[in-house]
């Protein structure tokens, strides 16, 4: 709280992650997946072939916490490993078919989540807060 008695950004910015954190895993849940495997999952269907190392960074984990995640999805046949074309011993990371269609069925389910969690906004104060949230984080809208 500030000196005025109003919330700073800092907390109410935690209070929703921690909120969203809790409705994407109740959510996630029934699939048997975490929230960094369903965030891999989402982060190589739009950027396939990434390394271990690059699918960390951009699922926010530590490259060691992504292994672990990555070694799930390997045996539940939802990705595969390949040596990458010219970088040595990289190992590209692509989703199978049975990667791209769990990864439909959860968005499904994420998608319930935000719309409940964005029930108070109006379709306007939605798109203001989206165009926001992307100027904030740096995230294009591609």
């Amino acid at each position: 709280m500030t000196s005025t008695g109003t919330p700073r950004l800092s907390y109410l910015v935690g209070r929703l992650d921690r909120i969203v954190r809790r409705e994407f895993v109740g959510a996630l849940e029934a699939a048997g997946l975490t929230l960094a495997q369903y965030t891999a999952l989402s982060v190589l269907a739009a950027r396939p072939g990434l390394s271990n190392a690059q699918l960390a960074r951009r699922s926010l984990v530590t490259p060691q916490a992504m292994n672990q995640a990555l070694a799930n999805l390997i045996d539940r046949g939802l990705i595969n490993r390949r040596p990458h074309p010219t970088k040595g011993r990289v190992l590209s990371v692509e989703l199978t078919r049975a990667g791209y269609e769990t990864l439909a069925q959860l968005d499904s389910a994420v998608d319930e989540v935000e719309d409940r969690l964005l029930a108070p906004l109006a379709s306007d104060e939605r798109a203001r807060l989206l165009d926001s949230l992307r100027r904030l984080t740096g995230v294009d809208q591609s």
